[in-house]
């Protein structure tokens, strides 16, 4: 329940001064900003119409999702925070005419802390609580997908508010996805509409036209400035608007994030731009990754949305790979990190590579194979689901690399790779002439179903339909492995697991060479793939791995107590 006369901003603002050590500096400048603020003659802070906002959001927006589905929503103090300095502050404009002060506000907070509550809040009070006549509202993401996560909550909560809902329009696409909504009123007998639509990338259609709200959410993932530029100066002619930025930290250098992110911490430090407020939840410098506090300190809804549980989680899930790391990081401890960074460190793969795997012969095996046809590596992976002596299920993984051998002393230099040594050691295939001897591959394929039990062979699609042919003409099972995140991120998320618990031994340096030089794409979705492109150098042979892991993920099942005897017994019978 917002109490009226109660400022909000002062409370948030009063807890933050007296204890802060649980704060970031960040947050501590925003609250002195404020503080500055107060004391300053030409503008004001108006505590009703900051109250006023608050009690909109909690009288119509409702969870609708989690343990909380369709309760009201209760805004934190944080939250009230960020919504008084947005709304509460006033000045007199050129005309002569008391108008809000704020006009944009960044508001960068981790994964899971309430960026929903704030986005849905604010769009529908511009579009029903502020009294604007014919406001324009537009939520704008990177792709349409990505601009759903926004729309769909807004337009579940005019759905469930008789109120909102009795002269509104939303507007369906395919599957159910949300285009926009259209609310239609009269006032003395005069009709008008306020609306909002969802923007993705195109903004052509926006000549003409002067946005009152704008909602840019996840603006990491935006890397072209124009949607950004054009929304904003689409603004200019409104004597109120709002631009709201709610994001968490992303990765790269370029992205529309990080260049909104620099100005507004620019800002935080000098106060030079009142009509900009700013909000960053993030560590403080030479922080401690894995100290505990400073997860506290970042998360605002530490407890509410966001328990030490769930961050224990995903922290050792970030203990497996730079990727994952980078990912807790920018996700969860709201830190822009580096993009380009490739998915494994060296200490994390390198105890992988042993010096003998131990006889193989006649052991259950499942090949993957990635095929090329000149610069990048042919690899046939053999993947050996077993069990170590005490019932823990392990993977040995042996490969065999084919190359062309033309020109193969620049090939040893652009690589840092000494093939040639490695074929003597027989790690490697020699091809005549420049390109890949598909027959090669195959009589090696028939050594392995000659020398192992081969149970199944999966193998990337791309140039392998005549040799696949051929594999299936000599009896063995073949499945097609896409090279799509929907299909590889699971053996990827598995492959990282058993890499971090020791469960993965190769005696072939290349599979070592190859993993380390991974780089991964992620789709809207967080699902996972190597990346050929984005990989500098080759990953050929950990993509077939992963090919043939699609499989072997699904047999690597820890014995039990009762198990391992009748393990020694089948082995010692």
């Amino acid at each position: 329940m917002i109490e009226p006369g109660i400022n909000y901003a002062d409370l948030y603002a009063t807890m933050v001064m007296r204890n802060k050590s649980k704060y970031p500096k960040s947050i501590i400048k925003a609250v002195k900003r404020y503080r500055k603020w107060k004391k300053r003659k030409d503008i004001w802070f108006e505590v009703d119409r900051a109250n006023e906002m608050l009690d909109f959001v909690q009288s119509f927006v409702r969870h609708v999702k989690g343990p909380l589905a369709g309760q009201l929503m209760e805004l934190e103090l944080w939250e009230m925070f960020v919504f008084s300095n947005m709304y509460g502050w006033y000045h007199t404009n050129e005309k002569g005419k008391d108008v809000r002060l704020v006009r944009e506000s960044y508001t960068q907070v981790p994964k899971k802390n309430g960026k929903t509550a704030i986005a849905a809040g604010a769009l529908l009070y511009a579009m029903y609580g502020e009294g604007e006549l014919g406001a324009d509202c537009y939520t704008a993401a990177t792709d349409y997908e990505q601009a759903q996560n926004a729309a769909e909550p807004i337009a579940q909560t005019i759905e469930n508010a008789p109120e909102l809902s009795k002269d509104t329009q939303i507007y369906k696409g395919v599957n159910g996805t949300i285009s926009g909504a259209l609310y239609r009123y009269s006032i003395n007998g005069i009709v008008y509409q306020n609306k909002f639509k969802v923007l993705s990338k195109n903004t052509k259609g926006l000549e003409g036209k002067n946005p009152y709200f704008v909602l840019n959410d996840e603006l990491h993932a935006q890397e072209n400035m124009d949607m950004y530029d054009n929304l904003k100066s689409a603004q200019i002619s409104r004597e109120q608007p709002m631009m709201l930025n709610v994001s968490t930290a992303g990765k790269g250098s370029s992205s529309v994030g990080m260049r909104v992110y620099k100005y507004a911490k620019q800002v935080l430090d000098n106060d030079n731009d009142d009509s900009l407020f700013v909000a960053i939840w993030e560590p403080n410098k030479k922080f401690d990754w894995e100290d505990r506090k400073v997860w506290e300190m970042v998360n605002p809804n530490i407890g509410v949305s966001v328990t030490l549980e769930q961050l224990e989680t995903e922290f050792k899930k970030a203990k497996q790979s730079a990727h994952s790391k980078a990912e807790f990081l920018s996700k969860h401890l709201n830190l822009f990190v580096n993009s380009a960074d490739n998915f494994f460190e060296q200490e994390q793969v390198e105890h992988i590579l042993v010096d003998d795997l131990g006889d193989l012969t006649g052991e259950t095996c499942y090949l993957g194979l990635d095929l090329s046809k000149t610069t990048d590596l042919t690899c046939v992976s053999i993947n050996f689901p077993m069990f170590n002596d005490e019932g823990k299920a392990i993977l040995k993984v042996k490969q065999m690399y084919f190359i062309p051998i033309d020109n193969i002393e620049f090939r040893e230099k652009e690589d840092n790779v000494p093939y040639q040594d490695l074929a003597d050691k027989g790690f490697v295939t020699f091809c005549d002439g420049k390109m890949i001897n598909q027959d090669q591959v195959l009589d090696y394929i028939v050594e392995c179903m000659d020398l192992y039990d081969v149970q199944q062979l999966n193998y990337d699609p791309a140039m392998s339909q005549k040799l696949i042919e051929k594999c299936e003409n000599l009896g063995i099972e073949c499945i097609a492995v896409n090279q799509y995140p929907t299909v590889m991120n699971a053996p990827l998320d598995d492959a990282e697991r058993i890499i971090y618990e020791k469960r993965l031994f190769t005696d072939n340096p290349l599979l070592v060479y190859c993993a380390l030089n991974v780089v991964v794409v992620t789709n809207i979705n967080g699902m996972k793939a190597p990346s050929k492109r984005q990989s500098k150098k080759k990953i050929d042979g950990f993509v077939a791995f992963l090919v043939a892991h699609k499989e072997t993920m699904m047999l690597l099942d820890d014995i039990d107590e009762d198990g391992i005897d009748d393990l020694i017994s089948d082995i010692y019978r």
